[in-house]
């Protein structure tokens, strides 16, 4: 068991990356690296690598958004590309998408029928509103207090979403399942699943 570091830019996806650690390669997580907005990773992503290299593999995930595709992100962020040991991963094209592609365990959760859940929801172009809409329709009243904006907030979800997504995603959520409808989780999940055969690095590399 390798123990990493985990550099996200919210609460859901800091969940969602120590579950594909521990479910893909069984990898256990001693530091969390998290502040608010993916800023935050952008401006540090070079001490990132340099742990990664130096002191211990990172994961790092954060949400492709609008850009054309994952490889641009990833460059313009290092142009010299990650470490061997910096997994720098992107959910596509938000994390949401993610917890949508483990399409029976999110429509249990919900309380709604699978049929109403995206069958491929990396090509969605706005995954959280999709999400919102499930809500929405769920018969489950304390989900939609909690992870829905009350009225009148302009706030675009409710207090309660990363605690209820996160809760989610460490009980029910299984990557392994989710992976067969995302591609971009199925790439994250191979990624992480083959790791172990490259450690240790210690010296910078593209990858």
């Amino acid at each position: 068991m390798t123990g990493f570091a985990v550099a996200t830019e919210d609460a859901l996806s800091e969940a969602v990356a120590e579950k594909l650690l521990q479910q893909a390669g069984s990898h256990s997580v001693v530091q969390r690296l998290r502040k608010s907005g993916f800023g935050y990773l952008k401006g540090r992503i070079s001490d990132f690598n340099r742990m990664a290299a130096k002191v211990m593999p990172v994961l790092l995930l954060t949400d492709l958004d609008r850009l054309e595709c994952a490889p641009e992100l990833v460059t313009s962020w290092l142009p010299g590309g990650p470490d061997a040991n910096l997994l720098f991963r992107v959910a596509i094209r938000e994390t949401e998408s993610w917890i949508l592609a483990d399409r029976s365990a999110f429509a249990e959760f919900l309380g709604v029928s699978i049929a109403k859940i995206p069958d491929r929801p990396d090509d969605l172009a706005d995954p959280k509103r999709a999400l919102l809409d499930l809500v929405r329709k769920s018969r489950r009243r304390d989900l939609r207090a909690d992870i829905l904006p009350a009225p009148g907030i302009s706030f675009p979800v409710g207090l309660g979403y990363n605690e209820r997504l996160s809760g989610f995603v460490r009980v029910d959520w299984d990557c392994r399942r989710a992976a067969e409808s995302s591609p971009s989780l199925a790439r994250a999940v191979r990624r992480v699943a083959g790791f172990d055969a490259m450690v240790p690095s210690r010296s910078p590399s593209a990858s």
